[in-house]
């Protein structure tokens, strides 16, 4: 028996992990991502502007699923782009999780920055122009249900961000 030949033959297969809707999710992911995107520019520059850190908060809550889902969109497009590489001994899978993980520190530290900005408020309270602050909230709110609504994956995507998650 030669050295190149094999008692036990390997099996062909490949490493490629994407899911029947793959690409449907990655489009759908980047749409979300600009309307996410959209409320949270809204949201933050309206707090700045009316002192309200509750919108702030909101749009800092709102960059996290933005970030996140480009994390995801990323290592969607990603994904895909070197689905057939062999170069990547077990595939391209991991690429989600991954995503799924930077997203999570990600979200701890906007957390810590939300909460740092609360006891400064505490310490040091901002006037609030409700009046001007309480239409962007409805907006925000309008823009959570729309993203939450537009379809199942988008829900999922928005509310489970994290591909590890989902």
């Amino acid at each position: 028996m030669a050295d190149t030949d094999h008692a036990f033959p390997l099996a062909p297969h490949d490493h490629v992990f994407l899911g029947r809707d793959h690409d449907t999710a990655e489009r759908r992911t980047w749409a979300v991502i600009v309307l996410c995107s959209v409320m949270m520019v809204a949201e933050i520059v309206g707090g700045a502007l009316f002192g309200s850190l509750a919108l702030i908060a909101d749009g800092l809550h709102m960059s996290t699923h933005a970030g996140a889902l480009l994390l995801a969109a990323l290592a969607y497009t990603y994904a895909r782009k070197y689905a057939y590489d062999r170069s990547f001994t077990f595939g391209t899978g991991k690429f989600g999780d991954l995503a799924g993980y930077t997203s999570a520190i990600v979200l701890a530290m906007i957390a810590l920055l939300i909460g740092y900005e609360a006891v400064e408020r505490l310490l040091h309270p901002v006037a609030i122009d409700f009046n001007d602050a309480i239409p962007i909230a409805a907006l925000g709110l309008a823009g959570a249900a729309a993203l939450a609504t537009s379809s199942p994956a988008s829900a999922q995507a928005f509310y489970f961000p994290a591909p590890a998650l989902r």
